[in-house]
């Protein structure tokens, strides 16, 4: 007998059969990520959605001033006495105004910042990025009251511009929505960088360095491929600076006074001069309500728009 048989039967007679696939091994549930949620569950439910159905049932109550106060009645007099009056409708026009102001600056100013911003490097886009943030350090209180000292009849911009010549005569800005603008576009102005600045630095740089090479120019490079691929971040930028800017309270309660009332102010006048809560609370679910509809549009259009482009 051979030695290769001698082998083989010592191994034994070899199966024609297909080898088993392992049996797939369970894998145990985890749900140590569920109890580091329920904190945050806890607090959002309370402090934010609890919040929230107290406000809409203090909006439904009756109010009866000088008197009784708040009534235990339910009754929607509240909405139909800020709808109904073209005071406050000109009011809510004003705020939308404002914030859309507010977002169209920001998005023409913050634009070419956060451009530059993505392409820096090193101890210079940190230098960079620490002056855009530099705003956000200081308290809102404290820099209103420096805008209101730049923008007084007498104060440095007024003087600057009378001492060059471009003006016989100080341009009110106090008290003037222009004054209001410009305050909320330098607090509100690093929130749009950040949100541009995020999406420029996705976009992959061999994109830029095939159109250079395929001959296209510095304004078709921003218009085919910048533009279109920074949409996500122009988006979210500008509803964050948006819901930021018609929800602002300091700024507009100081820089536009009672001569210039917006929304918010007047929710705390509701709320906190009159003692009217209910009023309030209508006027404030009003307001998210408007936000909500803008919200969902703005959402909308930037799908088909995104769907187009590609």
């Amino acid at each position: 007998m051979s030695m290769e048989a001698t082998r083989l039967e010592q191994l034994g007679p070899i199966s024609s059969a297909a080898p088993k696939a392992p049996a797939p091994r369970t894998v145990p549930r985890n749900w140590s990520h569920l109890l580091l949620l329920t904190p945050n569950l806890i607090w959002i439910g309370l402090f934010m959605a609890g919040a929230l159905v107290v406000l809409a049932t203090m909006s439904f109550r009756g109010y009866e001033a000088g008197g009784r106060g708040i009534l235990r009645t339910w009754e929607l007099t509240h909405y139909a006495a800020f709808l109904g009056d073209p005071f406050y409708r000109d009011i809510l026009w004003r705020s939308l105004g404002m914030a859309v102001q507010v977002t169209l600056w920001c998005l023409i100013l913050g634009f070419p910042l956060a451009y530059m911003l993505s392409r820096l490097r090193g101890w210079s886009r940190a230098l960079l990025y620490f002056t855009i943030l530099m705003p956000l350090l200081t308290s809102a209180v404290v820099r209103t009251f420096g805008w209101m000292i730049l923008l007084s009849n007498n104060g440095f911009l007024n003087k600057t511009l009378i001492s060059l010549g471009l003006t016989e005569a100080p341009i009110p800005m106090m008290y003037r929505m222009t004054g209001i603008v410009i305050a909320l576009v330098e607090v509100l102005l690093p929130f749009m960088v950040l949100a541009l600045d995020a999406a420029l630095l996705n976009i992959d740089r061999q994109l830029y360095d095939a159109a250079r090479n395929l001959g296209a120019g510095a304004t078709r490079i921003f218009l085919l491929i910048t533009l279109p691929l920074s949409l996500p971040g122009i988006i979210s930028g500008s509803l964050l600076v948006f819901v930021l800017a018609i929800s602002a309270f300091v700024t507009p309660a100081l820089i536009g006074g009672p001569r210039i009332p917006v929304i918010s102010t007047l929710i705390h006048q509701q709320g906190i001069a009159l003692l009217n809560w209910p009023f309030g609370a209508a006027i404030s679910f009003v307001m998210l309500f408007t936000l909500l509809v803008l919200l969902a549009v703005t959402l909308s259009l930037a799908a088909k728009a995104e769907g187009r482009a590609r």
